[in-house]
């Protein structure tokens, strides 16, 4: 068995081996279904291919050799594919199997750091390389940089053991597979194992700059709740001030009820007179009124507010 390799969306090649002899037609088949039957050029006829599912169609070519082109790789192209020669001067067909397995192009591995053991001033970590697509017969290896002489470490796990303070070291994974290889970003050996005073009082800021933050708030809230309040307050007072100045004008009009006495006289003078020849006085006596609306008394000018009427 021949094993072949491909990357996704590219093209493979299945060689066939000559055999010597006339070749009637070559059946190709993947896995257990059969793909394509050629006959090959003869005198007086041309060659003939017959694709047995339409969507290989475009995906199927031949070179001079009749060697089989696949081309428009997928995943699932990956399997077992097996050629039979058939010939006239031959009872059994020549049989050949190949191993095709189709790869994607790997992307940038990703670096993750596991946990940290500190002890007598020495740092102790490990780092794992991996992939998050297409990690399928990925090998992976180390590189250390920054050293008098480059180290390499083979696998996705790198044990590191370093003092404090030294930062001349660099690390960076290859991940590769048949078809591709790519690095990760380099790792800083100073980043790994960070003094903790450093974070103990970046933490320790954190901490008291919240608080702080919350009471700030808070302040800025009560103090827009009271200034709304005592602008609300503001407006309700002016509206009551101006109710109270309005007065309402009234005035009585000239139709109004007047309240009339009549006062008899008699003249003792003349007692023998009739009732007719009386005297009598009518006095109009007008309502007393305290009205905004009256008019200003003027000094030295009386005001008529009685009528005589002499009978």
């Amino acid at each position: 068995m021949m094993d072949l390799v491909g990357a996704v969306g590219g093209s493979v090649t299945f060689p066939l081996k000559n055999t010597g002899k006339q070749v009637d037609s070559i059946v190709w088949v993947f896995n257990i279904t059969t793909l394509v039957t050629r006959q090959p050029f003869r005198k007086g006829k041309p060659a003939t291919v017959i694709v047995t599912q339409n969507r290989n169609t475009e995906r199927i070519n031949f070179t001079d050799k009749d060697f089989l082109q696949l081309s428009k790789l997928q995943k699932n192209d990956s399997g077992v594919y097996r050629v039979q020669v058939y010939s006239s001067s031959s009872e059994l067909p020549f049989t050949q199997e190949y191993m095709l397995r189709v790869y994607e192009h790997l992307s940038k591995p990703r670096v993750t750091v596991g946990l940290q053991n500190r002890e007598n001033g020495t740092c102790m970590t490990n780092l794992t390389c991996s992939m998050e697509h297409g990690g399928e017969d990925v090998t992976y290896s180390w590189e250390g940089l920054g050293q008098a002489v480059n180290e390499s470490h083979d696998g996705p796990i790198l044990f590191i053991s370093r003092r404090l303070g030294r930062t001349d070291m660099a690390f960076t994974c290859k991940a590769r597979n048949p078809i591709s290889s790519n690095f990760s970003s380099p790792i800083l050996a100073w980043k790994l194992c960070e003094d903790d005073g450093s974070v103990s009082s970046m933490v320790f800021l954190q901490l008291l700059c919240l608080p702080i933050l919350v009471i700030f708030f808070i302040s800025i809230l009560i103090h827009l709740r009271m200034r709304r309040e005592r602008k609300e307050e503001s407006t309700e007072g002016k509206e009551q001030m101006d109710i109270h100045q309005e007065v309402p004008h009234f005035c009585p009009s000239s139709g109004e009820t007047t309240e009339y006495n009549t006062i008899s006289y008699s003249n003792n003078m003349v007692p023998e007179e009739d009732s007719v020849n009386g005297l009598y006085s009518t006095v109009q006596i007008p309502k007393t009124m305290e009205s905004p609306c009256s008019l200003p008394t003027i000094p030295g000018i009386p005001r008529p507010t009685t009528y005589e009427n002499i009978i």
